[in-house]
């Protein structure tokens, strides 16, 4: 399918790891595998070994794992060449704890686990620069929640969850996949809590761990019952990522294209440990959709000069796309003002509050939809500036730029210059 400006659902079942968001995406798309492995092999040493993705099943479902198989060297003198994988395990597997004594010497030293040296090292690889500023922007998110916990700075994060090569590689996959999916709008489903102990290099630490709890603040938490860890640093800060790059939005409705499964190594009672990715075309050739949120309420005891200004600061705050108010008659026949306002979806809880501020309603409704929008660009020609949107008949209209006729002494200038625009 059309990657370009589709959207994808992320259905945290069982939990969220790199290695399983990873399988989900190039379960879903293939052609995906070849630039992810080639990327990957790019900044593995040799000795590391190499990525490996294959079919699995977990409680019945069928879908892919992403691991690295290593091919490693026993340090004692007639030790003999052999193969071992590191397997992830989110709510599954915990990357704080990896204790793989026969991992490579060149990344178990304190250097080769700080934040300066994995930065320094991914923008010295042959990755291209996007991908690198997207694994930077990974790493710097579990860096900030690593600092923060510990009370350190960012030169003095040592990663405990990336010590070794495979989680390194998890970050560099996934930003390849990040990277080629730039266009894309996301969603996730509720987040599985999860709970217990699990063990790591600073003892037993309650589940959500401590660095994951961090990157995830204001997301939407529920608890199904299930024991473990279910969400770890790396699938945390994957989800951090969207959200701050404003693409992290709620589902939206569209034709499914495709479907993908990331599995985890732990097997779940009644419940597959999987990651589903769900891809949707929100879009034809001239259209686009995206989701917003409307805001109603109704106020019959301001006045018209308290009402007018709190609608144009409604207007200019952060969030809202439109206001629009019209008089309507409530209890008693009353005359009342009825505000309608669109929001987008990650600002609309700030805008709900600030209609509590700005105007006397005690009470509003607020719903999610979806709206088709029409492809359109900012043209400037012979110094006008207008917009051009392509319509479904296949024609081509202008609307002048509403500045572009401030400057002009009446009405009859006004509209002369814009029919003229419009119609030429």
């Amino acid at each position: 399918m059309k990657t370009e400006n589709a959207h994808i659902h992320l259905d945290i079942v069982g939990g969220i790891a790199g290695d399983m968001f990873i399988s989900a995406m190039l379960d879903m798309f293939d052609d995906l595998i070849p630039p992810v492995l080639a990327s990957v092999a790019s900044v593995l040493p040799d000795e590391a070994g190499q990525a490996e993705l294959f079919e699995g099943l977990n409680s019945g479902i069928s879908g892919k794992r992403f691991r690295l198989q290593a091919q490693q060297v026993s340090a004692s003198s007639d030790a003999k060449e052999h193969t071992h994988s590191h397997d992830h395990d989110a709510g599954h597997h915990h990357d704080h704890h990896h204790s793989h004594h026969q991992a490579s010497d060149a990344f178990h030293g304190h250097k080769h686990t700080t934040y300066i040296y994995l930065c320094e090292l991914l923008r010295n690889s042959a990755l291209s620069k996007e991908v690198i500023q997207v694994a930077v922007d990974l790493l710097t998110i579990i860096a900030k929640a690593e600092a923060k916990i510990h009370a350190k700075s960012l030169d003095e994060v040592h990663f405990h969850e990336l010590a070794d090569w495979d989680s390194l590689m998890d970050v560099v996959a996934s930003a390849v996949i990040l990277d080629a999916l730039a266009t894309c709008t996301w969603s996730t489903s509720k987040l599985p809590l999860g709970g217990g102990l699990v063990n790591t290099q600073h003892g037993l630490i309650p589940v959500p761990a401590p660095a994951t709890t961090e990157i995830l603040i204001d997301f939407e938490f529920f608890d199904d019952g299930i024991q473990g860890e279910r969400i770890t640093p790396t699938g945390a800060a994957i989800l951090r990522y969207l959200s701050d790059k404003n693409v992290l939005t709620v589902k939206p409705q569209g034709s499914l294209q495709a479907t993908g499964y990331g599995l985890g190594t732990k097997v779940f009672p009644g419940m597959p440990n999987i990651l589903r990715g769900l891809a949707f075309d929100c879009h034809s050739d001239n259209k686009e959709q995206d989701t917003l949120v409307v805001i109603e309420f109704d106020v019959d005891d301001m006045t018209g000069e308290e009402l007018g200004l709190s609608v144009d600061l409604l207007r200019k705050h952060q969030g809202v796309i439109d206001v629009v108010v019209h008089t309507v008659r409530g209890k008693k026949n009353r005359a009342m003002e009825s505000l309608r306002i669109m929001a987008n979806c990650k600002h609309y809880q700030d805008v709900i509050d600030y209609c509590f501020i700005q105007t006397t309603t005690i009470g509003l409704r607020y719903r999610f939809e979806t709206r088709a929008i029409l492809k359109r660009e900012l043209v400037s020609d012979a110094g006008q500036s207008f917009k051009r949107v392509s319509r479904p008949n296949q024609t081509d209209t202008k609307k002048i730029e509403h500045d572009e006729l401030i400057s002009l002494a009446s009405l009859h200038e006004r509209r002369m210059h814009k029919y003229k625009t419009e119609l030429s």
